[in-house]
C-alpha cells in the first residue's frame, strides 16, 4: 500500500515535470529577433495594399452586380407588361369578333408603341409605323417562330430603323373563321438606356469616395493586425521552448515575412503535436497504472468536486443511479454516505498535511455487509506550491478485519464449548472424590456423566481438527463413485443411531455416478442427514435426492425435512463456526456447532455451492451443487 500511495502522490508532480514546468535555458537568436522586430512594418505595407485591392474589387463587383440585376429586373418587368398588353388585345379581338386587319388599320401612328400584323406565312399585312410593302418577310424572326409554336414569344434586340434596343413581343391569334395571324408589339428601351447611363454616372460619382474611405479603413485594420504580430510570434517562440522544440530558426529571406510566419507556426505545430502525443502517452501510462491498482483511489478539488476516481473505486462505491450521471456532479459524502470520510478529506485540504485513518467502515455497492478500509489522504500541490486538491487511497482490510473477528469468535466459542464439559467433569469428579467408599450413594450415574462430557470434548476436538485439515487443503483427490450406494450406507448408519425416533426417510437417485472425494462426500451426507434427523420431530419425514441440473453442468444433492424450520434472519450466518439458531436445543442434541461449517468447506474445495431454503414450521432444504464430470 505504501508503494501505491507514493505513486499516487507523485503522479501530479511527475506530470508537472513532464509538462516542462521546470526551469530550463531559453533564448532566441539575435538574427531572428531582428527579423521579428522589423516584420510588423513590412507586413503592414503588404497587408494594407492587399486589403485596398481586395476592397476595391469587392466594391466594383458589387456595383456591377447591382447594375446588372437592376437592368435585368426592369427588362423582365417590361416583358411581362408587354405580354399582358398582347393578351388583352387578343382577348378583345376574339371577344368582339373584330377582324385583326381592320383593328390594325384603325391604329394611329405611335412613336412609343409599334404594332405589326403578320399572317402565318410571315407576310406583313399591317403596320402602324411603316408601310407593309416596305417590310420583308418576318417568318425568320425568332419571336415570330416561337409565337407560331407556343402562342407567345418575346425578344430584346437592336432595331436599325429606331436605332435603339427594342422589346419585340408576338402572340398568335386565331379568328372565328379559322384564320391565323401574328400580332407583334414593339416597345423601345431608350428610356432604360438613359436610366442605365445615369446609374453608371452615379456609381462612378459615389464609388471614388467609397474607395478612399475603404482604403483608410483598410490601413487602420492593417495597423491593428500588424502590430500584435510580433507579440504573437514571440509567444509562438515561447511555445516552442515549452514543448522543447529545439529546431533551428527558419531559413527564410527577411523580406519574405509570410514564409517566416508560416515556418515558425509549422515548427510550433510540430512541436505541439509531439508534445501532446507524449503527454497523451504519459497520461495513458499513468491511467493504466491507476486502473490496475487493486485499491480504490479518489481525488477531489478544493470545492469537493470529484477530479478522478479509478475503476476499483467506481466498482465498490458507485450505485447504478450515479453511474448513469457524471460523477463530477456528486460530493464524496453523496457517493459513500459517510461524513467521517468527508471530514478526513477536509482536514487534509485545510492543513495541507497527510491524514490517515484505520478501519473505516463503509457500505459497498451490492455487498451484504459493510467493508473496512485503511484510508490515507494526501494533499495535491500545483507548480506554485498551492494546494488544489487531495487524493485518497482506500486499502480494503475487510478480510483482515473479518479474520481477526473470526479468530476472536473462534477462541471465545472454543473456550465456551470446552469450559462447559470441563466444569461438569470437575464437578462430578469432586462429588465422587468426596463420597466415602462405604457410602450407600451409587456413583455410577456420575461416572456416566464424566464419560459423556469426555466424549463431548473428544467430538469437539475431532471436529476442530477435521475443519483445520479441510481448510488447509486446496485440492483433494477425486474419483467416480455411486451416489446411491454411498447415500444408502449413510442412511442406514443414521437410522441405527436413532432407532427410537419414528421418522420416515425416502431416497430418490437420478444419478449413476458422481466425481468427488469419497470420505469428504460421506461426511457431507452424514452431517446433512443427521441434522435432518435431529431437528425433525416424531412423525416427520426426511427426503434425500440426487439429480442433474437442467443445463447438465451440476450434480445436485437435496436433503429436505419437515422440521421446525429456520428463520430467515439466520440463513446468512448458518454456515459460520459455532453459530447456532437455538444454542440450548443444539447442545442437547449433541452438536458442536461445526457441522455445517465443515460441510461448506468440503463443498468449497469441490468448487461447488451450498444453499438453504427454509421457513418456520415448514421444514428445511439444503441444496449442494457439485460440478458434473462426464
Amino acid at each position: 500500500m505504501r508503494q501505491y500511495e507514493e505513486l499516487v502522490i507523485a503522479w501530479p508532480l511527475n506530470l508537472n515535470k513532464f509538462l516542462g514546468k521546470e526551469n530550463h535555458s531559453q533564448g532566441a537568436s539575435n538574427s531572428f529577433t531582428a527579423i521579428m522586430d522589423s516584420l510588423p512594418w513590412r507586413f503592414f505595407r503588404k497587408l494594407a495594399l492587399m486589403q485596398i485591392i481586395v476592397s476595391s474589387l469587392v466594391i466594383i463587383s458589387t456595383a456591377w452586380m447591382a447594375r446588372y440585376y437592376l437592368k435585368t429586373y426592369i427588362t423582365t418587368q417590361a416583358q411581362e407588361q408587354l405580354q399582358e398588353s398582347l393578351t388583352l388585345i387578343k382577348s378583345s379581338i376574339q371577344t368582339q369578333n373584330i377582324s385583326p386587319l381592320r383593328w390594325c388599320r384603325s391604329l394611329k401612328l405611335n412613336w412609343t408603341t409599334r404594332y405589326t400584323l403578320i399572317n402565318k406565312d410571315g407576310k406583313v399585312l399591317c403596320d402602324n409605323y411603316l408601310k407593309p410593302e416596305l417590310l420583308e418577310n418576318q417568318l425568320s424572326f425568332p419571336e415570330i417562330k416561337k409565337a407560331l409554336e407556343k402562342g407567345f414569344a418575346s425578344q430584346i434586340r437592336y432595331d436599325q430603323v429606331a436605332a435603339t434596343n427594342m422589346i419585340f413581343g408576338a402572340t398568335r391569334i386565331v379568328t372565328s373563321k379559322g384564320n391565323e395571324f401574328i400580332i407583334r408589339q414593339t416597345v423601345p428601351l431608350h428610356k432604360l438606356d438613359r436610366a442605365m447611363k445615369e446609374l453608371d454616372r452615379s456609381i462612378i460619382i459615389f464609388l471614388f469616395p467609397l474607395l478612399i474611405l475603404t482604403s483608410l479603413v483598410s490601413l487602420w485594420g492593417s495597423l491593428q493586425v500588424s502590430f500584435p504580430l510580433r507579440s504573437i510570434l514571440k509567444k509562438v517562440e515561447r511555445m516552442k521552448r515549452v514543448t522543447r522544440n529545439e529546431s533551428p530558426v527558419p531559413n527564410a529571406s527577411p523580406s519574405d515575412e509570410w514564409s517566416i510566419v508560416e515556418k515558425t507556426l509549422d515548427q510550433a505545430q510540430e512541436g505541439l503535436e509531439r508534445y501532446l502525443e507524449q503527454l497523451y502517452n504519459e497520461n495513458e501510462k499513468m491511467s493504466t497504472v491507476m486502473e490496475s491498482i487493486t485499491d480504490s483511489i479518489l481525488a477531489i478539488g478544493l470545492d469537493e468536486e470529484i477530479l478522478f476516481a479509478n475503476h476499483q473505486f467506481k466498482k465498490n462505491f458507485l450505485s447504478k443511479a450515479i453511474k448513469e450521471k457524471e460523477i463530477i456532479n456528486f460530493k464524496i459524502w453523496e457517493i459513500t454516505g459517510d461524513l467521517e470520510l468527508q471530514s478526513l478529506f477536509n482536514d487534509c485540504l485545510l492543513t495541507g498535511e497527510p491524514v490517515k485513518r484505520r478501519n473505516i467502515e463503509l457500505p459497498i455497492k451490492g455487498g451484504k455487509r459493510n467493508s473496512f478500509f485503511d484510508v490515507k489522504v494526501n494533499p495535491l500541490f500545483d507548480q506554485k506550491g498551492d494546494i488544489f486538491g487531495a487524493v485518497g487511497v482506500f486499502h480494503d482490510v475487510t478480510e483482515r478485519k473479518l479474520a481477526d473477528q473470526m479468530r476472536e469468535d473462534f477462541v471465545a466459542n472454543v473456550s465456551h464449548e470446552i469450559r462447559t464439559p470441563l466444569t461438569a467433569i470437575k464437578g462430578f469428579a469432586q462429588v465422587i472424590k468426596d463420597t466415602p467408599d462405604d457410602s450407600p450413594v451409587d456413583t455410577k450415574p456420575f461416572l456416566d456423566k464424566l464419560e459423556a462430557n469426555a466424549d463431548r470434548l473428544t467430538t469437539l476436538f475431532n471436529d476442530i481438527l477435521h475443519l483445520s485439515v479441510i481448510e488447509s487443503k486446496q485440492k483433494v483427490p477425486k474419483e467416480t463413485i455411486s451416489p446411491q450406494d454411498l447415500t444408502e450406507n449413510i442412511m442406514m448408519n443414521v437410522k441405527q443411531n436413532y432407532l427410537d425416533k419414528k421418522i420416515s426417510i425416502t431416497f430418490d437417485c437420478g444419478l449413476s455416478k458422481i466425481w468427488v472425494n469419497p470420505p469428504f462426500m460421506e461426511q457431507v451426507l452424514t452431517n446433512l442427514i443427521e441434522n435432518a434427523y435431529k431437528y425433525t420431530p416424531e412423525g416427520g419425514s426426511v427426503h434425500v435426492q440426487w439429480k442433474v441440473s437442467d443445463n447438465q453442468k451440476w450434480d445436485i444433492l437435496k436433503v429436505s425435512d419437515t422440521g421446525h424450520g429456520i428463520p430467515k434472519i439466520h440463513h446468512d450466518r448458518l454456515f459460520e463456526r459455532f453459530y447456532r439458531v437455538d444454542s440450548g436445543r443444539s447442545r442437547n442434541a449433541g452438536g458442536t456447532g461445526l457441522g455445517l461449517a465443515i460441510v461448506k468447506h468440503i463443498v468449497g474445495i469441490h468448487n461447488g455451492k451450498i444453499s438453504v431454503e427454509s421457513k418456520e414450521d415448514q421444514g428445511t432444504t439444503f441444496t449442494v451443487k457439485i460440478p458434473a464430470h462426464y
